[in-house]
């Protein structure tokens, strides 16, 4: 399971809050409060510059949240579940069960999120300039710097370098017109990483001049710079993948769990006998879950007897389990947070699949293109 908290849904879409949230809020309410508003707006007493700081980095995550769910509903309008959204230190990330299968698409998807910046800014600005010198003014604080952090995120995320907005623009285009993601994709990350590296560099060199909120620079380089890696990386794992099916790496005849057997056999004939992590849990020969290693050690030992697999397991719905037709670079995503899933048909489990069995094919199939 993801780590975090799962707060409500939107349009269908799981909303949840990754516990490194929690340190950026703090900081980003902690900076306004004692460097921002203080600056822009003098006068005020610190507990107004406390609230103002609290209310506007909640709004911040809020307007980071509408253009998270502006990519997120274009994708599901076009076919590409998203369910669930994550807030998180730097910002969210939304879960893709598929990647666009071509540019048009891409492009759509992309261009959608700083759409909603864009709007927001423009939204934001147009209030301001209305209610200026009409109401409180810690609250026209507040949205003058909602219009112009709106209008700073959409200029940051059009940089063209993957994997921010303006990549996966500059990508959608390039894959367009040559018809090769792969190529798109490495000269899009490329200039991700040049520009991660600008980040960093800027960085160090405002802490060495005595600003230390270049430590922001070198934390957002960093991740830029690793994810622009990871995303080439996955475009080169989906190409090994193309055309495999989730059936055709998968383990027939898995060990599975009967949902009615106690932890103590649980654990001694089967977690200490297979070193599996997990094993499917069957009732009446079909797939009702997953109990992984993890849910059963927290489980004090003196329950064991009388605690049964059926009550401490994942119970899986007909959307949890792989389908033999799925491919297997899609049950690469869905695995994101688990080691292995059972694949099932109409609730008949037919067998298991790991992250390991994806990642094995994945090496010999580049093994065998060199």
């Amino acid at each position: 399971m993801a780590r975090g908290i799962k707060l409500f849904k939107v349009l269908g879409i799981r909303i949840s809050v990754d516990y490194s949230w929690f340190i950026v809020f703090a900081l980003f309410a902690w900076s306004l409060a004692y460097g921002y508003f203080p600056s822009k707006h003098p006068g005020l007493g610190s507990g107004a510059y406390m609230a103002m700081g609290a209310v506007a980095s909640l709004l911040l995550f809020a307007c980071v949240l509408a253009h998270e769910l502006a990519h997120s509903y274009t994708s599901n309008k076009l076919g590409l579940a998203i369910k669930e959204i994550t807030l998180f230190i730097f910002g969210g990330v939304a879960r893709l069960t598929k990647e666009p299968e071509d540019a048009a698409t891409e492009l759509k998807i992309a261009i959608a999120g700083p759409l909603a910046s864009a709007a927001l800014a423009l939204i934001f600005w147009g209030v301001s300039s209305i209610t200026d010198g009409i109401i409180f003014a810690p609250a026209q604080a507040i949205i003058e710097y909602l219009a112009m952090i709106n209008m700073a995120l959409l200029i940051f995320n059009m940089i063209p370098g993957f994997p921010l907005d303006g990549g996966r623009v500059l990508r959608s285009v390039w894959w367009g017109r040559t018809g090769d993601i792969k190529k798109a994709t490495r000269a899009a990350s490329a200039i991700g990483k040049g520009f991660a590296v600008f980040l960093i560099l800027t960085g160090v060199f405002y802490m060495f001049m005595g600003n230390f909120a270049g430590l922001w620079y070198v934390l957002i380089g960093v991740f830029l710079r690793q994810s622009a890696h990871t995303g080439y990386r996955d475009v080169l794992m989906k190409d090994a993948l193309h055309g495999v099916k989730v059936k055709d790496l998968m383990t027939r005849g898995a060990v599975t769990l009967d949902e009615t057997a106690t932890l103590s056999d649980v654990i001694e004939k089967y977690f200490f006998k297979y070193h599996y992590v997990s094993f499917p849990v069957v009732s009446a020969g079909r797939l009702v879950g997953m109990l992984s290693v993890n849910a059963a050690r927290v489980i004090e030992k003196e329950k064991w007897p009388s605690v049964t697999a059926g009550d401490v397991m994942a119970r899986f719905g007909p959307d949890d389990a792989l389908s033999p037709e799925d491919f297997a670079s899609a049950a690469l995503v869905k695995m994101e947070d688990a080691g292995r899933l059972p694949v099932a048909e109409g609730g008949r489990l037919l067998g298991i699949i790991s992250r390991r069995d994806i990642l094995k094919a994945i090496e010999f199939k580049a093994e065998f293109k060199r």
